[in-house]
């Protein structure tokens, strides 16, 4: 299997051990491990370099001063010398791949799987095809996207001015961009492990502004989008998880961080009336602890 595997580290020296050992025993064997220390002030570096010698796989080891998980994929994207690359993140535990997957593809999606207070899942999902789908359902992230490596640098590569969500800005721009992608959904192949060091996180309104700028990226990318019709679906998603985010601010009790996603909401989008109505049913019913609404924004955006 011709596949590189990179991994950006930063404080992770507890973490990146089990990491390494599951990639071992994982079955696959990749033509490169790329472990890309991002500054650790811990010493992860020294530990990883102490025992990269355990592992019959070859580990390439560096560093990137600059700081930011995508600044790091990309270092680690520079030295691929594989035709396929997976980023894999420094305190999950890998369980393999597929065996096979179309060689013609840009992009192969594998279902994600979380560990929550000691509950292993498979975030319930469907096979997105589409950038809106992406938009609405974030169901490409970091470790549910394997990227032909000539493709993904002929995008850019991981958007390095992003601070969140950078993972789901990457899902929705290769879907945009991609001539040909391939849903592998037979099985999760990782562990996502959710903690309060987690790069995930546990809240929304300490990421206002961050969460902003991904989504006004994301805005930005979707002026790519050829057929008209998928941009217009496109752009009334991007409205409606504004406002999905609003009511999460509210859920949140951060009304700064409400004011600051209603003012982004002003500035960036103008919607006819009826869609404005759906706006402030979905922020209500969010900001009361109501669930599932992307579901309710996948059937608005699919019948608009």
């Amino acid at each position: 299997m011709d596949v590189s595997i990179v991994i950006p580290l930063y404080n992770r020296k507890e973490y990146i051990r089990k990491t390494l050992d599951s990639i071992a025993v994982s079955g696959v064997a990749p033509r490169q491990v790329i472990v890309v220390d991002n500054d650790s002030d811990d010493g992860s570096y020294a530990y990883v370099k102490n025992i990269s010698g355990l592992y019959d796989y070859d580990i390439v080891l560096m560093t990137e001063k600059r700081r930011g998980a995508s600044v790091a994929r990309n270092k680690g994207l520079e030295l691929c010398q594989s035709k396929w690359v997976y980023f894999f993140d420094s305190d999950d535990v890998f369980t393999g791949m597929p065996s096979s997957w179309d060689e013609g593809c840009d992009l192969v999606c594998l279902p994600t799987r979380q560990l929550v207070g000691g509950k292993l899942k498979t975030r319930s999902y469907e096979c997105v095809s589409t950038p809106h789908t992406q938009i609405v359902s974030s169901m490409l992230n970091t470790p549910s996207m394997i990227f032909n490596t000539s493709f993904l640098r002929s995008i850019g590569g991981w958007d390095e001015s992003l601070r969140v969500w950078d993972d789901w800005e990457l899902g929705t721009r290769a879907l945009i961009a991609s001539r040909r992608t391939q849903w592998v959904a037979s099985k999760a192949y990782h562990e996502i492990l959710i903690h309060d060091d987690s790069i995930t996180g546990r809240d929304f309104s300490s990421r206002c502004s961050a969460i902003l700028s991904t989504l006004e990226k994301a805005g930005e990318d979707v002026t790519c989008v050829k057929d008209g019709m998928e941009r217009n679906r496109c752009v009334l998603a991007l409205y409606l998880r504004c406002r999905m985010m609003c009511g999460m601010f509210k859920r949140e009790g951060t009304m700064d961080a409400f004011r600051e996603c209603v003012s982004f909401i002003d500035s960036h989008y103008s919607v006819n009336v009826n869609y404005k109505k759906i706006g402030d049913m979905l922020e209500w019913y969010v900001s009361k602890g109501g669930r599932g609404a992307w579901r309710i924004v996948m059937y608005i955006v699919r019948h608009m």
